[in-house]
């Protein structure tokens, strides 16, 4: 209770971040970054990785945002929203404060596995990837805790 009222803290927070917790889902819903867009920031970071955003690129994400039931509840224009916002974040923070945000959003496994393999939906769709896109693909595996042979899994699932 003291934490609470020295961050100012309503009982209606707490709540949703205990029941969130009991669920074992991310904080990161109640905590202010949404799911969503941390997984449009996966797909921009491959897409970026040669830098800048091809225009298959961006229809990839937008179809792959469009098609996913993890974007059930986001618009056409929302998911814009979230690639816009992507794109933003790492042009001012970078990837590797990102990468910190990523790790601590997708919280769960099976969020980090879902990013990991919406990125690889980006990074094939177009064709075969860069040396570029494939190192942060690499660096996503490492910072999402995936195992090579979870990776060569969701590979062949895409």
């Amino acid at each position: 209770k003291t934490m609470q009222k020295s961050l100012g803290i309503s009982e209606d927070e707490v709540s949703r971040i205990f029941e969130t917790v009991e669920r074992g889902d991310s904080l990161s819903d109640v905590l202010g970054e949404p799911v969503e867009r941390l997984f449009a920031e996966t797909m921009v970071y491959v897409a970026a990785a040669d830098g800048d955003v091809k225009h298959e690129e961006l229809d990839e994400m937008l179809t792959a945002m469009s098609a996913d039931p993890a974007f059930k509840g986001v618009s056409l224009k929302g998911a814009e929203a979230h690639v816009k916002a992507a794109m933003t974040n790492l042009a001012t923070e970078g990837i590797s404060n990102r990468l910190s945000v990523l790790a601590r959003g997708l919280s769960t496994h099976g969020q980090r596995k879902k990013a990991f393999q919406l990125a690889m939906r980006v990074a094939y769709g177009p064709g075969t990837p860069s040396k570029k896109t494939l190192h942060v693909l690499e660096l996503l595996q490492a910072t999402f805790g995936l195992a090579d042979d979870e990776v060569a899994r969701l590979a062949v699932e895409n």
